[in-house]
């Protein structure tokens, strides 16, 4: 397993810049903050941090709504795992019985090799999860996807160009619910991964989010906790929105730096909204007293593989942890009620 991860993503920028492009006619996908998910009915908190990829269907669309990745690649004989946060909304529904991707592994040319989909019944709107080497669904699931409240999809693809050993695995929050019937024997190996809806009919209605999007070479298995007290950074990132405070900051990699910052919105050019500057120089450094936050806790990493530790306070009165983290009821009321500050700070 690599760590930091072989490739991840979690649109923490409230932009597509952790991709190389993004296909979006229509121009409804975009990276909403918390804010403003706050004020749409039905819809949650990201499922970390303060941003997360939005494909908002409402308006009955049959255009493709992606992100496209070159880093996403699998080699001859090789075994990749994927991980991503989604939510679909309760109100997601359709007219017409229809299959559209959610995911693909395509060759350098953007010719198909694994598929991931989904296919809505007009009948019932349930939503099922079906795996193929096209847009053709080739292989379904019986368990029903879930709407409305977030879900953990894990893929394991493994590419086979030698003989017939290529497969694809979904797994729901840790469960495999869908394989490829038959193994094939890839054309091509993988040079692109591409996140989001394709081939949808303008009778399919809804929003669908997506967040914390993950590859590596080993299974990565759902997060233990959603909101824990002890945060391990792997990127930059917010740690939690609003109001609170941490016990310390830590980098644990040999050669890297972390800045760690009072914003809710990735904005670092206020110079008063840092707070912490560490810098390893071959050495661990912590900061070990008690940081105080209004806005939210936004960590900045560079270097070679940098990460690191946050540690959230369990104090009470002044020093008390961030109070709009532990609950998406408590994120989206703080966000309800969240005011812009001047250069949005």
């Amino acid at each position: 397993m690599a760590f930091p991860w072989v490739f991840s993503a979690n649109f923490e920028a409230g932009t597509n810049a952790q991709f190389d492009s993004e296909s979006d006619t229509g121009s409804l996908l975009s990276f909403p903050h918390f804010s403003t998910l706050a004020r749409i009915p039905g819809l949650p908190a990201p499922y970390e941090g303060a941003y997360c990829m939005m494909i908002d269907l409402r308006a009955s669309d049959t255009n493709d709504h992606t992100v496209t990745e070159g880093d996403i690649d699998i080699a001859t004989g090789v075994t990749r795992w994927f991980r991503w946060a989604m939510f679909v909304d309760a109100n997601f529904a359709s007219t017409a019985d229809d299959n559209f991707s959610i995911f693909e592994l395509q060759q350098a040319g953007g010719t198909q090799e694994f598929v991931v989909g989904f296919t809505i019944t007009a009948s019932t709107d349930a939503i099922t999860c079906w795996v193929a080497i096209n847009s053709t669904p080739e292989t379904t699931s019986t368990v029903q996807i879930p709407k409305g409240r977030w879900f953990i999809l894990e893929v394991a693809a493994n590419v086979d160009t030698a003989a017939a050993n290529g497969d694809i695995t979904v797994y729901l929050d840790g469960a495999s619910i869908v394989s490829l019937a038959t193994p094939v024997q890839n054309a091509a190996a993988v040079g692109t991964g591409v996140l989001g809806t394709q081939n949808t009919l303008s009778t399919t209605t809804g929003i669908l989010l997506f967040d914390d999007f993950v590859m590596d070479d080993l299974q990565l298995y759902p997060p233990n906790q959603r909101w824990p007290f002890v945060k391990r950074v792997t990127q930059t990132g917010h740690v939690f929105v609003g109001p609170g405070s941490i016990d310390s900051a830590t980098i644990l990699s040999a050669n890297g730096t972390m800045d760690v910052y009072d914003t809710d919105t990735a904005n670092i050019n206020h110079a008063q909204s840092r707070k912490i500057e560490l810098d390893t120089a071959g050495n661990f450094v912590s900061h070990d007293s008690v940081t105080r936050f209004e806005r939210g806790c936004y960590v900045v990493l560079a270097g070679t593989n940098p990460y690191g530790e946050i540690r959230l306070s369990q104090k009470g009165g002044q020093d008390r942890g961030p109070t709009a983290h532990f609950s998406d009821g408590a994120i989206r009321l703080y966000g309800s009620q969240r005011v812009d500050r001047p250069q949005n700070v």
